[in-house]
C-alpha cells in the first residue's frame, strides 16, 4: 500500500466512535458507576456484584417483568452486556434468523455439551460482527429448564471477544 492510503486508513480507524454499541441507556465504555446510576431508574428487584468484573441486575421470580441483565467490565469500563429473553428454542431461531439476515453467516458458532449434577447441559451460541461490535444469541438447555440470552460485546484487554 502506498503511504497516502495507509495514512487515510489510520485516520479512519482513529475516527471510529469510542462507544461502539448502544443498548437502551447502556453503551460500551461506561464506567461501573455510570451503569449503576443508570440502573437505578430501571428499579430492578436486586443488583448483585459478580466477581471483580460483573454486575447482575434482576427481578425476583414473582415479578412479572422478569428482567435479567448481566454487565461485564474490563478495567472499570463496560465491554459486554447480556439480556435474558423469554426462553424458547423458537425464539432462538427467530433471533438467529434476524441476525443472519442483517449480518450474514455467523462469525463464530459455539456448540457445547456437558454433564451437570442433574443431567446434561447443552448450549448453542452464535455471534455476528458489525464493525467493532459482536452481537450474539445463546440458547442453553438444562435438564429441567432452558435459558435464552442476547449479548453485545466489544474487543477488550481482559478476554477475547466474542465469548
Amino acid at each position: 500500500m502506498n503511504a497516502r492510503l495507509c495514512a487515510l486508513l489510520a485516520g479512519l480507524l482513529l475516527a471510529l466512535p469510542s462507544h461502539a454499541w448502544d443498548v437502551g441507556e447502556f453503551r460500551n465504555g461506561m464506567s461501573r458507576a455510570e451503569v449503576e446510576a443508570a440502573l437505578k431508574t430501571w428499579k430492578f428487584d436486586r443488583t448483585l456484584t459478580i466477581g471483580s468484573d460483573g454486575l447482575f441486575a434482576y427481578d425476583y421470580p414473582a415479578n412479572p417483568a422478569g428482567r435479567r441483565f448481566l454487565f461485564t467490565f474490563c478495567s472499570d469500563r463496560l465491554v459486554a452486556f447480556e439480556q435474558e429473553v423469554t426462553p424458547a428454542f423458537r425464539h432462538f431461531v427467530i433471533i438467529a434468523s434476524n441476525y443472519a439476515n442483517l449480518y450474514g453467516n455467523p462469525l463464530k458458532v459455539i456448540p457445547y455439551s456437558s454433564v451437570v449434577a442433574n443431567g446434561e447441559k447443552n448450549l448453542l451460541a452464535m455471534f455476528w460482527r458489525k464493525g467493532a461490535d459482536y452481537m450474539g444469541v445463546k440458547y442453553v438447555l438444562h435438564p429441567t429448564s432452558e435459558q435464552l440470552s442476547m449479548s453485545w460485546q466489544i474487543s477488550n484487554n481482559c478476554w477475547q471477544a466474542p465469548r
